[in-house]
C-alpha cells in the first residue's frame, strides 16, 4: 500500500525500485485506499465492488505476472 504523500512510502518506493530491480520486475505501488476496507467489510472482491476502481489495472497486472510463473 502506497501513498505518495507520505515521505516514508516514498523513500521505501525509492528503495524497492532502485535495490531490487536487477532480480527482477519491480510493479507499480498499490495506492492506500478506503475502498479495500469497504469491498471487504460489503464480502466483495474489490473487482467487483468498485469494478472502475483505479487500483484493478495494478493488480490484474500483477496477477497477470503471477501466473506466467
Amino acid at each position: 500500500m502506497y501513498s505518495s504523500r507520505n515521505s516514508q512510502d516514498v523513500r521505501a518506493l525509492g528503495a524497492i525500485q532502485e535495490q531490487p530491480s536487477p532480480m527482477g520486475q519491480v510493479f507499480d505501488p498499490i495506492p492506500r485506499a478506503t475502498a479495500y476496507a469497504d469491498a471487504a467489510e460489503s464480502h466483495q472482491p474489490l473487482a467487483l465492488y468498485d469494478p472502475k476502481h483505479a487500483s484493478l489495472k495494478i493488480l490484474n497486472n500483477i496477477a497477470i505476472h503471477l501466473e506466467k510463473l
